[in-house]
């Protein structure tokens, strides 16, 4: 989980059932390649979760090394 990250572009936010409950989520795309490289997490219904407001998640398998 990622307080700020690079090179991304949003789209628009929509309701999502996690495997931690319903939260509201944007998927994130690389800027270079348009490829969907995690999410961020705009709002948790659950008080237990909403440290994870604001924050990012990258999907280690979506990303890629470019040199």
């Amino acid at each position: 989980m990622f307080e700020n990250v690079v090179n991304i572009n949003a789209s628009e936010s929509e309701e999502r059932n996690m495997t931690t409950g319903k939260h509201v989520v944007r998927d994130i795309h690389c800027t270079q390649c348009n490829e969907t490289v995690g999410w961020k997490y705009d709002k948790a219904y659950e008080t237990s979760e909403k440290y994870k407001e604001g924050k990012f998640i990258l999907e280690a398998e979506l990303l890629s090394v470019v040199y």
